[in-house]
């Protein structure tokens, strides 16, 4: 029989969370890309190193691979390049610095060189550093990491301040939802602690988070609601739908954004309201 590594009790939270905020901001990236640091005594992780920007990854080699740390793996939460560009660039610099191998790790392996799928914990040498949750509905290879003491790493399936954005045909409504529900449920049993999002601020408490994922839902299943009520109504073409659902304001990549949004809605209502 295998021996496991020990599993910590997860009021101790030892795992160190840091977090450093790449310098991209836009409509789509809110602040910038948040990419994070778990350290456990001398052993490091990196979360999504975000855009392959020299001084961005540089402070995370600092943090990951300096003072003595030993890298130990690179991971993205999904394929979208304010995420992932820079991972491959990291992991070799974190090896050439380190001189140990470095892994890197995506649920689709494919949409990132090099990469293998995640474990399903991250362990380091004195036990549970992370728990790797599946949450596709952003993209299909959308994960989450819930670090020990219950900080919930949620990439894009959670943004602090803002809703995130589904598009097909890779992003499907029915599955966020699903992912939604997943987490409602480790909330309500007391399982995240905290939100820790891909952009935007950091959400501090369990009834914060809690509330936050709610919002959430009900943000969707009200846009679902919408438009189930405008296609009632006759609206029948996208254009019209984002004018009857958003107004006219929008422009640029939000419209853009919008369009994927109400696709993924209607996608979402061609499988269920049949």
């Amino acid at each position: 029989m295998t021996e496991q590594s020990p599993r910590r009790d997860p009021e101790a939270a030892s795992v160190e969370v840091l977090r450093r905020r790449a310098d991209n901001p836009g409509p789509m990236t809110l602040t910038g890309t948040n990419a994070y640091v778990l350290r456990d005594g001398r052993q490091c992780w990196v979360v999504d190193p975000g855009p392959r920007r020299a001084d961005h990854l540089a402070e995370l080699i600092r943090l990951s691979a300096g003072e003595d740390r030993r890298p130990m793996g690179v991971i993205v939460t999904h394929r979208h390049e304010d995420h992932a560009d820079g991972a491959g660039t990291l992991r070799r610099q974190l090896e050439a610095r380190s001189g140990r191998t470095v892994a890197l790790w995506a649920a689709d392996p494919q949409a990132l060189p090099g990469a293998q799928p995640p474990p399903v914990a991250l362990e380091g040498d004195s036990g549970l550093v992370a728990d790797v949750i599946s949450l596709p509905g952003h993209t299909a290879d959308s994960i989450a990491l819930l670090v020990q003491g219950g900080r919930l790493l949620t990439g894009d399936t959670l943004l602090g301040g803002s809703s995130t954005v589904i598009a097909p045909p890779d992003g499907s409504l029915t599955d966020y939802l699903q992912s939604l529900a997943i987490l409602r449920a480790m909330a309500l049993d007391g399982r995240i602690s905290s939100i820790h999002p891909g952009h935007g601020e950091p959400i501090d408490s369990p009834t914060a988070a809690l509330a936050a994922i709610e919002e959430a839902i009900a943000h969707r299943e009200q846009r679902i609601e919408q438009v189930r009520a405008a296609r009632a109504a006759g609206v029948l073409t996208l254009d019209r739908l984002i004018r009857e659902i958003y107004g006219d304001e929008l422009e640029g990549r939000l419209r853009e954004a919008a369009s994927w949004n109400l696709r993924a809605a209607l996608e979402h209502l061609a499988r269920t309201d049949r």
